[in-house]
């Protein structure tokens, strides 16, 4: 997982499974710049001496020439190698309880600020001419329904294909894009739902448990370094089991 030299953007860095991975491509030795509409970033939970690799800089995601701005002067001290794209809404609503600005909420950031991130990783990486990887963080929402959540389940599937027509357009110039699929997980987002309704969301999943940060952001890694170097157009679900079936 030797990441020295290499640069990379985590879009969303600064909260949740976004802030564990910029911490652990820090940690491996990349020089990591933090994306979010925050205009501080917080303590990213790692070494001292690797969070010295860790800056940040605020902007808005769904603003397509803010994004192709900040992605160009980043590459421009060195090119970028690596891009992980985390940041996301969610909120409830099943599509009659779905208002237009709820709907165009979600799209605004879950789909063009993914697919304006994702497109200018593409042409920065490209340029560089020594190939990198892009990781989107999508959900397990993505690939199934999740009740009352008509929007986010829309947006969250559109990572999935995205994934797969990136990798399969780039995949010949050495840029890997894979999606990482994250099971229920605890982050500041998830915090809407109440006691009871965890529980009952921890009884479907096969491993009882729900996902910490980290334990998404490892795979994140893993797509990142080398050892996914043969790996193209995956939608890796890390999830305890929860899309393998329910138990009975």
């Amino acid at each position: 997982m030797d990441l020295r030299g290499k640069t990379a953007v985590v879009v969303g860095g600064t909260s949740g499974i976004g802030r564990a991975a910029a911490g652990l491509l820090a940690e491996a030795g990349a020089r990591v710049v933090t994306l979010s509409r925050r205009a501080v970033a917080p303590d990213p939970g790692c070494s001292p001496e690797s969070a010295a690799r860790i800056t940040h800089r605020r902007f808005d995601i769904t603003d397509s020439a803010e994004t192709a701005e900040v992605f160009a002067d980043i590459a421009g001290t060195g090119g970028l190698d690596l891009a992980v794209h985390s940041a996301g809404v969610l909120a409830p609503g099943s599509a009659l309880d779905t208002d237009d600005e709820l709907w165009r909420r979600h799209m605004a950031t879950n789909v063009d600020g993914m697919f304006f991130s994702a497109r200018e990783s593409l042409r920065q990486i490209r340029a560089s001419g020594r190939g990198g990887k892009i990781v989107l963080v999508g959900s397990v929402s993505g690939q199934v329904g999740n009740p009352g959540f008509a929007a986010y389940c829309a947006a969250k599937g559109m990572v999935v294909n995205l994934t797969r027509q990136l990798a399969l357009d780039y995949a010949a110039e050495g840029i890997n894009v894979n999606s990482v699929l994250p099971g229920f997980t605890d982050t500041e987002m998830t915090a809407i739902y109440d006691s009871a309704t965890k529980a009952g969301i921890t009884a479907a999943i096969p491993a009882k448990a729900w996902a910490t940060p980290e334990q998404i952001a490892n795979a994140v890694l893993f797509l990142c370094s080398p050892l996914a170097d043969y790996v193209h157009g995956v939608n890796l679900a890390v999830d305890g089991g929860y899309l393998a079936g329910r138990p009975a």
